[in-house]
């Protein structure tokens, strides 16, 4: 008897995530596991207990939490790409930051990982090289070069890649930004018939960045997000990227926009709890803990693709602890899709849990707490795997 709702989670299971014929759910849940909390394959040291191992495991088998798509591809496999995704930034306009944002892109799409990328340092088109007495070629062009290696690369050998980019609000070149994906009516009708057809910028996300300085006026009269506005309804890009207050620095996010940050390198890792499979509120508070917990080992034991990365990761831990399934636990309860003071009490215990899980593991590894704990991720074939009808949320 299969282990899944319906032929299409299967076959997602055996297209995307089994290691032959023979894989099973309940295989990968416990060589995962043991890839991420236990010793498998030499590791010396036990990150989690046994009885913690064996439940959390349980869990993943009873699709009740589901690892990111990632940990769930490299399950035993000898490289241990567990992280979805990578927060990149062109740090500066000269010839070695363009070949090192370049490398590092390609770095990160190799071992399995979506990219996102701010471009906002970048001098605008036309402004004087003094070493060469040339003209700088702008952000967009660079954009387009990366989105080349995109649609080239396959993500760990096995997927396309996942690519965002953004730019400030203030920048020069925005209104060449604006227009990136205006694509000729014979282009777009070629893309409308064969969605592997190549057009400018098709395998990259964009949004505009905007800071406290656009609110000045107010944001409705701002000229730029006037446009911003026009051309999404048009086209549906590019999106729209806020960073107020004390987050305007924070203008880096993954390909899904779901985390963000202001250092360059930072990473992703991301897993989902399945509201819908939760029995109640004791069980929900477990399996909250067990999987910030699983979270925090990912940290330890993910593969990375260059130096940075892992010492952005040892600063910030960042952990992405997300829910799904939320419409179908209001439903099960005779609900609209409504905040109700049960699924109040329940995000109360999902945001306290977290973090004292977290923190409390990471105490117990001696290593430094997480600089965040929770990111809502879209769920498309995790969600398909885990029972639901639909993986919206």
């Amino acid at each position: 008897m299969s282990e899944f709702k319906n032929s299409f989670a299967e076959n997602v299971f055996r297209f995307k995530y089994a290691q032959g014929p023979g894989d099973t759910w309940g295989k990968l849940a416990d060589r995962l596991v043991d890839d991420v909390c236990g010793t498998r394959q030499g590791t010396v040291h036990k990150l989690m207990g046994d009885d913690d191992r064996k439940q959390l495991a349980q869990y993943i088998k009873d699709f009740k939490f589901m690892p990111g798509g990632r940990y769930l591809y490299y399950a035993g496999r000898p490289f241990k790409a567990y992280n979805n995704c990578y927060l990149l930034r062109a740090e500066e306009d000269t010839r070695e930051e363009w070949s090192a944002v370049t490398w590092r892109a390609m770095s990160c799409l190799m071992t399995g990982g979506g990219i996102g990328i701010d471009y906002s340092r970048l001098r605008p088109s036309g402004a004087a090289l003094s070493r060469t007495g040339g003209t700088a070629s702008g952000p967009v062009p660079l954009m387009h070069a990366i989105n080349e290696i995109g649609r080239n690369v396959m993500q760990g050998g096995s997927r396309r890649s996942a690519i965002y980019a953004s730019l400030n609000w203030k920048h020069d070149d925005i209104g060449s930004f604006l227009r990136a994906k205006d694509w000729p009516p014979a282009v777009r009708t070629l893309k409308e018939a064969d969605f592997n057809f190549p057009a400018a910028l098709d395998m990259t996300n964009i949004s505009v960045n905007y800071d406290d300085a656009a609110m000045v006026g107010g944001l409705e009269n701002n000229a730029v997000f006037k446009k911003n506005i026009e051309k999404a309804l048009q086209t549906g890009e590019p999106g729209f990227s806020f960073n107020f207050g004390n987050k305007q620095n924070e203008t880096l996010r993954n390909a899904c926009t779901e985390v963000r940050s202001e250092d360059d390198s930072d990473v992703c890792n991301l897993g989902s709890i399945n509201l819908g499979n939760i029995k109640d509120l004791e069980e929900f508070k477990s399996v909250v803990s067990l999987a910030s917990k699983f979270l925090v080992c990912g940290t330890l034991r993910a593969d990375l693709p260059y130096d940075k990365v892992y010492k952005v990761r040892e600063k910030n831990r960042r952990l992405g602890l997300g829910l799904m399934g939320v419409h179908e636990w209001l439903l099960q309860r005779g609900q609209t899709y409504n905040v109700t003071p049960e699924l109040h009490e329940w995000l109360k215990v999902y945001q306290d849990e977290s973090k004292r899980a977290a923190d409390e593991h990471c105490d117990r590894l001696y290593i430094s707490r997480p600089v965040a704990y929770r990111a809502i991720a879209p769920t498309g074939s995790i969600g398909i795997l885990a029972k639901q009808n639909l993986a919206i949320h």
